[in-house]
């Protein structure tokens, strides 16, 4: 396994439990516990070969498919949620969509590593605009969007050419659409959000309302200065937690604690990038495209806390608060460290 990835992986696991501590300090021992269960995860899916986790996929995608079906019919909303994402199971909830995303990033590097450049577009066309459309129902539009614009990112690494990724891209969304059309009155969040968030730039007139969240973000940042007011005291933010974990880390450590969130994240990029350019076949791609997931959920996050984006409900890989986030960023680090072994025993990587 790669030190680095590990290094970065353990040091976003301590933020998130200062994090979690700062804004629930009831659940930092549970955030603790997540964060040895994550490197465990790590470690079994690591041991898996490239061409053994791409052989699987499809499998993988079709149980995940299926429990987003499941999700219509029997799925749970928290309270004052009218959204049905996930499914209980007892002592805890399984939400799909989370795991879906690893779930398409390892079908497509198997479909496109099968098939190179003779193949028909009908497959990663019905792959994705199912797996988006079934999330949208939900709903749950910013994962939705998420995984669509994921698995383009994916196409283009792989080298579609230009007319197959408009044809895919666009087939996927009408698909998505058909699902979601009969749906389009739950969607209406949406364009609260943005009023919310323009309305942070001129009259602040909804900040008791639906821009509550955003303008209690802000005052704790300003509030926390550069070096913050240090671990240990509450933060009165809404989901401070979850959504909006990178305000209680700034919170207590102050814009050096976000600094140190992008400059962790900068490094996964890096070293991620490294191990995909080593590689050839599946594990390039694999590689590619865990490396894509996890630091752009990362950046819409972190430009969401910032104030910079509307609000979307994205959470912090390895650092917010909630095991299903948990399970499917270790799964995705573990196709890093996969690749790295990859490369490693082929002598393309130091």
């Amino acid at each position: 396994m790669d030190l680095l990835l590990i290094f970065t992986q353990l040091t976003l696991g301590m933020m998130g439990v200062l994090g979690v501590a700062t804004s629930s300090p009831g659940d930092w021992p549970k955030q603790l516990l997540g964060l040895v269960a994550g490197l465990l995860i790590v470690a079994v899916v690591s041991k898996f070969s490239p061409k053994f986790i791409i052989k699987v996929s499809p499998y993988a995608y079709g149980g995940i498919l299926l429990l987003l079906v499941l999700v219509l019919f029997v799925g749970v909303s928290p309270d004052s949620s009218e959204s049905r994402r996930w499914i209980d199971v007892g002592p805890f909830t399984v939400q799909p969509s989370e795991l879906m995303k690893v779930a398409v990033i390892a079908y497509l590097t198997a479909f496109f590593h099968n098939h190179l450049g003779d193949w028909k577009i009908w497959r990663p066309m019905v792959v994705i605009g199912l797996a988006a459309g079934l999330i949208l129902i939900e709903p749950n539009i910013s994962t939705a969007l998420f995984i669509f614009c994921l698995a383009f990112a994916i196409m283009i690494a792989a080298g579609t050419t230009f007319w197959r990724l408009l044809s895919i891209t666009v087939s996927a969304a009408l698909i998505a659409t058909i699902f979601s059309f009969p749906y389009l009155k739950d969607f209406t969040y949406i364009g609260e959000r943005i009023k919310a968030f323009f309305d942070t730039f001129r009259g602040r007139e909804l900040t008791s309302t639906i821009g509550y969240q955003a303008d209690r973000a802000q005052q704790a940042l300003q509030n926390a200065g550069f070096f913050g007011i240090g671990p240990g005291r509450p933060i009165s933010v809404p989901a401070a937690n979850t959504d909006m974990i990178a305000i209680s880390i700034g919170y207590a450590l102050g814009i050096t604690g976000i600094m140190t969130l992008v400059a962790l994240y900068a490094i996964l990029a890096g070293r991620g990038i490294r191990i995909a350019s080593s590689l050839q076949g599946p594990g390039s791609l694999l590689a590619a495209g865990a490396t894509l997931y996890l630091c752009a959920q990362a950046a819409l996050n972190l430009l969401v806390a910032s104030g910079l984006l509307p609000i979307t409900g994205v959470v912090l890989p390895f650092v917010s608060y909630g095991l299903n986030s948990l399970v499917s960023a270790s799964i995705a680090m573990g196709f890093l460290h996969s690749a790295y072994r990859q490369a490693r025993s082929e002598g393309a990587l130091a």
